[in-house]
């Protein structure tokens, strides 16, 4: 199956920042589980200003790479991606394949009934965060739980690292869209919420690997930075920067 060129139904967005160690097997994993599928992908790395080999690493196993001049957040980077993929689809996971790539299979028959967004959800039933690391568990619950409280009740993971949109859904959320850290999957569904974009969870489970060293170092700061952008957004949306 190709993986780029015209009529790209599935584009897959990794960002990546100092992902030497575990890139080229990631991408090996998502272009080999697509190229049985019978569609036409896209598999893009964007590298968040990396000081070591990501980029090369990533081209050398087959991806679509990008480059940011400089380490701007996680935000960014997948925002880079969205604006730059030409799938119908647009599916966003991590380098380090926290997901096993085949749950994408449960978002499809969610677009093709009329959602505009699906997202993976750690809380489901039927869903499986055990193997996550406490500290990280931790935030995205109280993140999570704040969340649902101040801007998006009814939502029950905002921070799993494995979303897919409708190309239109994805331009409209990423084009308005400012937040470049932690706190930019949250902005991206409340921007959907605001434009009247459905929706959906799926339930989805960890993969079956060893646990790699979290990147949140510290969690309550980490966590505080993401409070507070919840309120950043709401003040966004009072000062109009979220029409279009």
């Amino acid at each position: 199956m190709h993986d780029s060129g015209d009529n790209v139904y599935l584009s897959v967005i990794i960002p990546a920042y100092n992902e030497e160690a575990v890139i080229s097997q990631t991408v090996k994993i998502v272009r080999d589980y697509f190229a049985t599928q019978n569609y036409k992908f896209e598999l893009i790395v964007v590298d968040d200003g990396s000081s070591d080999r990501t980029s090369e690493l990533a081209a050398e196993a087959g991806a679509i790479t990008i480059r940011l001049e400089k380490n701007t957040g996680k935000g960014a980077a997948v925002r880079t991606g969205m604006l730059k993929a030409s799938g119908e689809i647009l599916l966003m996971t991590d380098a380090d394949y926290p997901y096993e790539i085949n749950q994408m299979e449960k978002f499809i028959p969610e677009l093709k009934s009329g959602a505009d967004i699906v997202i993976g959800s750690r809380k489901m039933p039927g869903s499986d965060s055990g193997r996550e690391r406490l500290k990280r568990k931790i935030i995205s619950r109280v993140g999570s739980y704040v969340t649902r409280l101040l801007i998006l009740p009814g939502i029950s993971d905002t921070q799993a690292g494995f979303k897919c949109f409708k190309r239109d859904a994805a331009r409209k959320i990423f084009s308005l869209a400012t937040e470049n850290s932690w706190g930019f999957d949250i902005e991206a569904l409340y921007i959907a919420r605001l434009h009247g974009l459905k929706i959906k969870e799926v339930p989805i489970s960890l993969a079956n690997r060893a646990i790699l060293p979290s990147r949140i170092k510290k969690p309550i700061p980490t966590a505080i930075r993401v409070f507070g952008s919840i309120f950043k957004f709401h003040w966004n949306r009072m000062a109009g920067k979220y029409r279009g």
